[in-house]
């Protein structure tokens, strides 16, 4: 069984200055983790959830990051860029950041059980899946609507699941969730598809995933028997009903700002950043998922992490001999 690192206590002292706090953990913070400890700087992370990888601990497979010929769990990948970077001397705490403050030489990020201060912050806090926003949503979030399917995919066995989406993440996870389910509809608001085409040609080849296309949910029942959810042609107009199981809506994520809005520029809710990862404030920089930028991928996030790094070792040397 695969063990991991819960980070139930730490050595971390709130009264210390440190030269760099991270806000988030995942790839890009536990990359910019690793390298900001052995560039020496006193590095401490803060991540909310009780153990580090971000989104990689809620991703079955990672089979396109460069290094693993055969697909590595994403947990475990997860795993072993904590145990690297804790090796050089980065710390982690588990606590959930409520407020910061930017502004100025120092840097303060409260949490609810401590005020951490620092001369520079990098942000990963990554992004959150974007609902559906339609009626029973909210309701059955966690009893029957998911957005994770390692998580939840097991519960399914022999059982009919529809999964909305039409992207990578849609197509990636409908294969994992077909290995226990009897069935899988993908229901897609168009004709064509944003996944890279060798998962949908993986789909297409899946005698127990189904596409629907065309189509948007309007409604999730799952209060009676059968559950069922209602669904609308955008073409014809057409109204009908979907007998499944369980719903797993993959259709985006939302960046995680809301902590920043006022304190830093944002593009359409992403921290903007220039190519060294600088933020509009003087001191912070953002890495990873919550960036405004084209792709995001492990292995974009992990370059942003190493390369943040880098630039703060540089910033931090800079104000020490300015």
């Amino acid at each position: 069984m695969l063990e991991f690192s819960v980070n139930l206590g730490s050595d971390a002292d709130s009264s210390e200055l440190y030269d760099l706090i991270i806000i988030g953990g995942g790839p890009a913070g536990l990359t910019c983790g690793l390298y900001a400890a052995r560039y020496k700087l006193k590095t401490l992370m803060i991540e909310k959830s009780p153990v580090t990888g971000g989104q990689l601990t809620t991703t079955q497979w990672v089979e396109n990051y460069p290094g693993f010929p055969e697909p590595v769990l994403g947990k475990k990948l997860a795993e072993d860029m904590e145990t690297q970077a804790k090796l050089f001397g980065l710390k982690v705490v588990n606590e959930d950041v409520q407020k910061v403050e930017l502004v100025g030489e120092v840097k303060e990020i409260v949490t609810g059980q401590n005020t951490w201060k620092a001369r520079t912050v990098l942000i990963s806090t990554g992004s959150s899946p974007r609902k559906l926003g339609i009626p029973g949503e909210q309701e059955y979030s966690g009893k029957g609507v998911s957005y994770c399917a390692t998580c939840d995919g097991p519960f399914y066995p022999d059982k009919e699941v529809a999964v909305v989406g039409g992207g990578n993440t849609a197509f990636e996870e409908s294969g994992f969730i077909a290995k226990y389910a009897s069935r899988v509809y993908i229901i897609h608001m168009n004709d064509s598809f944003d996944a890279d085409q060798i998962l949908i040609d993986r789909v297409k080849e899946n005698p127990k995933i189904e596409l629907i296309t065309d189509t948007i949910v309007t409604e999730i029942d799952f209060k009676g028997e059968p559950r069922k959810l209602m669904l609308k042609n955008r073409k014809s107009g057409d109204s009908s009903e979907l007998a499944v199981d369980g719903l797993f809506v993959f259709i985006g994520s939302i960046p995680n700002t809301r902590l920043f809005e006022g304190q830093l520029e944002l593009q359409q809710g992403y921290i903007a950043t220039d190519c060294d990862h600088n933020t509009s404030q003087a001191g912070v920089f953002a890495a990873g998922d919550v960036q405004a930028k084209a792709l995001r991928q492990v292995a974009t996030a992990v370059g942003d992490g190493a390369l943040a790094a880098y630039k703060i070792h540089k910033y931090l040397e800079k104000q020490e001999n300015s």
